[in-house]
């Protein structure tokens, strides 16, 4: 039973994130589609995990997956740090970045 809550404790934790972004002062618009791997890399911690939590959320919905995976969720910024390393200019809306998140679609 604790480790349900450990992953509810983490999911609440992200979501926390976004609903309260520390020193935020007015709202900034991303273009998502034109979003890179540099910029990734380039946003501190917290800001990476509310984008983490957006692009499990928009790659769930396109595979019309109605499940959260915390533990991929938890895991997908050091993920994608380390793919953003190899690729800086690797857009964040792609295959390669959908595979952090969801397995490879079947033909």
């Amino acid at each position: 039973m604790v480790r349900p809550l450990h992953r509810i404790a983490a999911l609440a934790t992200l979501a926390g994130s976004l609903l309260a972004p520390a020193g935020a002062t007015h709202a900034e618009s991303i273009d998502l589609a034109r979003a890179t791997c540099a910029e990734f890399s380039a946003m501190i911690s917290n800001d990476q995990s509310q984008l983490v939590l957006w692009l499990a959320g928009y790659y769930a919905g396109g595979a019309q997956r109605p499940l959260l995976d915390v533990e991929k969720v938890t895991a997908a910024p050091a993920e994608l740090l380390s793919l953003c390393a190899k690729t800086p200019q690797l857009p964040l809306l792609g295959a390669e970045t959908r595979a952090v998140f969801l397995p490879a679609p079947t033909p």
